[in-house]
Formats: C-alpha cells, structure tokens, sequence
C-alpha cells in the first residue's frame, strides 16, 4: 500500500563430495522494509506515513518533505509525499520515487510501483503488484490494507473486505484498515455495519479527526443527521485545520433543508482549509447548495468562477461538467453540451494528470448523452456511446467506464422512446451512480413509466450521500416527487 528477496541460484560446489546443508530459503520480512540513509528521515516518514493513513494530507506532506529534504534518494518516503500531494505535482513525485527505487528493497519497489500505477488509472498493473507485495511481505497489514483498498477502487467490495479482514488479522489496531471496511460496507449500502466498523475506528485513534469524519458520514448515509453531526463537530474539534469535516455539518444541515445554515458551515471549511483543492472542494460545495435550493442562476455563476480557475485545472474541467448536469436538469440541451465539449477539451489537452483526465472524458460525454437522450438527439447518443465504448475497451479494468457506457445506452434508448430498453441499461449502472438514477428517475417520470421511476428513486434515495451533485439531484428528484 514484490515478491520480497530473490532467491540465490542454487550453489554449486566445485567439491563433487561436498556434503554441505542447501541453505534454507530467506524468510520474508515482517514489513516493508524502509531503506534510507538517515535515522531521522526514517521517523519524519514514520510521521508522514500515519499521516497520510488518517487522511491528513497537508501535514503528512510537510513530514514527508522534510524526510526527503535529510534524504533526497528516500524513494519510499518521495511516494508517499506523491499520495498526499495531489493533481500532477503528485503523480511527478510518484514518478521520481520509482526513478530512484533501484536502490531501495524488492518490496519498496513494488509498493512505489502500485501506488504509481493506481494514481495513473493503470488499474489492471495495480491490482497485481499489490498482490505481489502481499505475497512479498504476508505480515505486514498495510500491504494487505493497500490490496484492499486498490479492491474497493475496482468495486469488487466483497474482495476489498476479505484483504482488510486479514490487515485486522495481522493488527488489531489498525485504525485506518477499518476506515476502509466501513466505507466498503457503506459503498454496498450497509450503513449499519459501516457505523460499526467506523466506530471501532474512532475507539482506536481517539486523538485523530479523521475517524469522527468517517463516523459522521455513515451516521449520515443512515439518515442520523443530529449523531452525524455532532461527530463532524468531534473532528473539527480535535483538528481545526480538519476542514472537510465542516464541509460534513454542511451537508447534514442542506439535506434538512437548512440552506443558510449549510452555507455558514461551508464557509467555515473554507476559512479551515490550508490548500486550494480544499478551497475548491469548499466553493464546489456552496454552488450546489445554492442550486439544491432553487437558486438555479446563482449556483451557476458559481460554478462558472470554479470553471476559470487556472490554478486548479482538474477543477475548472469537472466544473464544465457541474455546469453542463445544471443545463439538463434546466432543459437547455444545446447549451449543457456546449459546456461538456469544454470539459472534453481541457480532458484532452494534455494538461491533467493520466487518471484526471479519464474521469473528465467519462463525465464530460455522460452528460452529452444525458442533453442528447432528453433531447431526442438519436444520433448523437449513438455518436456519444460509441465514444465511450472505444474507452472502455481501452480501459478493461475500469468499472467507471463500464459503467459510464452503461448510461449512455441507456440515453440513448431514452432518445428512441424505448423505455424498456433505457430501464434494462440504467439497471446495470452501479449503485453509487446516483447521476444515472437520477436521471433514470426524470426520464422514468416523464414518460410515465411507473415502474421505471420507483426502481430509480429505490436506488437514488437509498442512502445519503456525501457528494455536492447528490445533494443537487436528491432535492431535485424529491421536490418533483412532492409536486406529483
């Protein structure tokens, strides 16, 4: 989060006589070495390392920096600096690390290598080192920890939960191992079990934000909003700089339908947060409470600010997707598509980072085909799921792109009024794409499918969902519900 030392070739003996012992087999180490010329690099990285676990990523970067400032070859310690660092400043991080793993162990090569490879989207060269480096160090819990949550990025949670159970195995105190297994519950819908697993978290690292953070979204999921945020409220306390988790209050009290409330919280996460991509995500946040609202033209101003941001590129590419969703639901289909083709440029122009750039193509041509199915455009959608389709069998491993294809046919059936069809497609997207049932939901409603609509608002309203566009597309599809 490899296979460890490479056995020596058999020793001849040049005394045909020679009775001496075959030596046994090296043992493999009881964790992933740390090669590093200075003592005090290694603790800075010991730091960072935990850090980075317990998703604080501004101070582990400042940990890290300095273990690699005592010892610029420290490739191990420049990886986890790439992870906490994120957008291109951390994939040039995780390629320098494995510029300079040639002198660190087998299984801190493969560990680089993994985390390399996920950061890149390269999914399918991921999932097998991080199996490597399971066999390579089988009693270290990170390496079974980093397998499973490389798992739970392909969706295979059953899996993910399996490789976690064996990190708690090896650790029972592996606070950030159940980190992961309640969101792999949460993920499948199982809020209970993932409340569970995050309470055991927080009871392990009392001291840390991160476990109350988590705590407080599985409350939430559940619909526990007064518990979810008096834990968002236990985190901030704990780390004042721990701004997402204002962000958390904000959509406790924006699903209750507190706008003015929700907007003070954003507020404050933006006065917490000590990085721009924390600013961002703030500001991302405020937008879609302003649409959730019905402050439709405000949001979109909003949005349109975040869409220049030329600090922030990931930001302003996702925000042409944010504005062009806002354009469906609006009914101005030639606009929202004008918007995802700007999307598609800045996804294609080279300047985001390899893994960036998948998800805004993904997102970009899903929204073209949600304006082009709601439009009637046939053609278009065909033109739109072929797209998709060239990048999903590029992507085998990617069940983002799968699934993104899963959406656009379903679009496109709802271009050529085949509601049966569009059903059978919006079926197969995965539960967390609420933006499908979402709109499975809208379309379903409009052509009077019954069946169709309340299959789509079963798996949309399922959960509460921490995500700006969700808190967009459950008021919307609720507020329409009412109205009917």
């Amino acid at each position: 989060m490899k296979r460890l030392l490479i056995l020596l070739g058999v020793i001849l003996s040049f005394v045909s006589c020679s009775t001496a012992p075959a030596p046994e087999p090296a043992k493999p180490p009881s964790e992933i070495p740390i090669t590093s010329k200075s003592p005090e690099a290694i603790d800075h990285f010991k730091k960072g390392r935990d850090l980075v676990d317990n998703q604080r990523p501004a101070e582990a970067a400042a940990e890290l920096d300095q273990a690699v400032k005592l010892d610029p070859d420290f490739a191990q310690a420049l990886a986890y600096h790439g992870i906490a660092v994120p957008g291109a400043d951390g994939v040039k991080d995780l390629e320098q690390a494995s510029a300079k793993a040639a002198a660190a162990s087998k299984p801190e090569q493969l560990l680089i290598d993994a985390l390399l490879s996920g950061r890149k989207s390269d999914f399918t060269k991921s999932t097998e080192l991080w199996k490597q480096l399971t066999e390579a160090v089988p009693g270290d819990w990170r390496t079974h920890m980093g397998r499973g949550a490389q798992l739970f990025t392909l969706g295979k949670y059953k899996e993910a939960l399996e490789a976690l159970a064996k990190a708690t195995a090896l650790n029972p105190n592996a606070g950030p191992a159940y980190n992961m297994i309640g969101y792999a519950h949460l993920f499948q819908g199982e809020a209970g079990p993932a409340v569970d697993a995050l309470q055991k978290y927080a009871s392990l690292a009392p001291t840390e934000p991160n476990p109350q953070d988590s705590l407080g979204e599985a409350l939430m999921a559940n619909g526990q909003f007064a518990d979810a945020e008096a834990a968002f409220q236990k985190a901030v306390s704990l780390s004042p700089q721990f701004g997402g988790a204002w962000e958390g209050v904000a959509y406790t009290k924006f699903f209750r339908s507190d706008w003015a409330g929700g907007q003070a919280a954003v507020a404050k996460a933006s006065e917490a947060a000590t990085r721009l991509p924390e600013r961002m995500s703030a500001a991302r946040l405020a937008a879609y409470g302003r649409l959730a609202e019905g402050q439709t033209a405000k949001g979109l101003t909003e949005l349109e600010a975040l869409a220049k941001s030329s600090d922030a590129p990931i930001t302003a590419a996702n925000a042409f997707v944010d504005r062009a969703g806002v354009l469906v639901e609006s009914g101005r289909y030639r606009d929202a598509i004008t918007e995802a083709a700007k999307a598609l440029e800045a996804a294609d122009g080279g300047k985001l980072p390899p893994g960036a750039a998948v998800n805004v193509r993904n997102l970009a041509l899903s929204v073209t085909a949600a304006a082009q199915g709601r439009a009637g455009d046939a053609a278009g959608a065909e033109k739109t799921v072929a797209a998709l389709q060239t990048q999903a069998e590029s992507r085998p491993d990617d069940p983002v792109s799968a699934n993104a294809v899963h959406f656009a046919q379903g679009m496109l059936a709802v271009a050529k009024k085949d509601m049966k069809a569009a059903r059978m497609h919006f079926e197969m997207c995965i539960d967390q794409d609420f933006t499908c049932h979402w709109q499975a939901l809208e379309v379903s409603r409009k052509a009077g499918d019954k069946t169709g609509a309340d299959a789509a608002r079963s798996r949309l309203t399922k959960l509460y969902v921490r995500d700006p566009v969700y808190v967009y597309a459950r008021t919307t599809a609720t507020r329409g519900a009412a109205r009917k």
